[in-house]
């Protein structure tokens, strides 16, 4: 008898255990939401879109892109801190939410609390990219002429972003105090900057070459150790003089605090199987980024290894909100 009890008992918990699985299994069984803390067209928007057409394939459920701009990015990132910790709404992070919390005590979230790790999606190096009729031959020319002109304009997207670090390291390297004109977004930037209302914005590879490929905006140099294989023809900042200069950005997902570990999981692997299709490979690879697929662990270590790097480059750099 006592056998039969057991027995029935473990039949019971693994059939529990079963409908347990089955309900998480059906994760997404509605829209996934990816908030972009950028206006459209910059990069962490074009490669949501991207990355969004890839999981709208394999879960069989829309995965709709949602921008929600300003406060250097603060607006979208506190919006789903809020949101419940259930993965259909996830933020499409970027190097600046690491930085942002270096110069912005008062942000309505803790960077390192109130969100969760989920995936890396990929990175890329930035380019200067100048004003079309911007003076000099080559880079070496262009900086000399940035050290030597005073109260000089380059667009960043918000105090505290990936940008606005990239302007404040080159003019500490160039020992002129150029001014960062603040925008919601990397497209408004580079829009600017081609209307010559701004002497340059340093934007991230995937959103920069389609314009120096039509000659609307001209590229300087790239903020990688080595040239890009997308446009060889541009020098690094090391090869154009200024030593030690080097500066990537990567973008991620990141969902409230305190997610289910299995969800975390699911979205992670599906994530990284989206990154092994030869569609997205190749849509980053043609703009000079590339797919970096990681475990929760390591981009988790990412993202907390970045919060502190950059709260010591603000503190080197004097960068402030000011």
């Amino acid at each position: 008898m006592k056998q039969n009890v057991a027995a029935i008992i473990k039949r019971l918990l693994f059939l529990c255990s079963l409908s347990v699985s089955c309900a998480w299994a059906a994760f997404p069984d509605k829209p996934v939401t990816l908030v972009v803390p950028f206006a459209p067209g910059g990069s962490n928007d074009i490669v949501a879109r991207q990355l969004a057409k890839q999981l709208t394939a394999q879960w069989g459920q829309p995965v709709i892109i949602e921008n929600k701009p300003g406060a250097g990015t603060a607006i979208g990132a506190a919006y789903v801190a809020k949101q419940r910790n259930d993965g259909y709404t996830l933020l499409v992070a970027s190097s600046t939410f690491t930085m942002a919390p270096a110069v912005n005590p008062k942000l309505p979230f803790d960077p390192a609390r109130d969100f969760t790790p989920v995936a890396m999606i990929g990175e890329v190096p930035l380019v200067l990219a100048a004003k079309p009729n911007a003076p000099g031959k080559n880079a070496q020319e262009y900086f000399a002429y940035l050290k030597r002109t005073p109260n000089l304009n380059y667009g960043a997207t918000g105090v505290g972003s990936i940008q606005h670090f990239a302007g404040v390291m080159l003019s500490q390297a160039l020992g002129n105090n150029m001014g960062a004109v603040q925008y919601k977004g990397g497209g408004p930037a580079m829009t600017d900057t081609m209307g010559g209302h701004i002497e340059f914005s340093i934007g991230s590879m995937t959103q920069v070459l389609p314009q120096l490929r039509n000659g609307t905006l001209r590229g300087i140099a790239v903020t990688s150790p080595q040239r890009s294989e997308a446009a060889p023809e541009l020098p690094t900042f090391q090869e154009a003089g200024i030593p030690g200069y080097e500066i990537q950005q990567w973008w991620g997902l990141l969902g409230p605090a305190n997610m289910d570990p299995k969800t975390q999981s699911f979205i992670n692997a599906s994530v990284n199987q989206a990154l092994k299709s030869d569609e997205l490979v190749k849509f980053l690879a043609t703009d000079g980024g590339k797919t970096k697929p990681m475990s929760v662990a390591d981009f988790t270590k990412l993202v907390h290894d970045g919060l502190k790097r950059w709260a010591e480059v603000a503190k080197q750099t004097g960068i402030t909100e000011q």
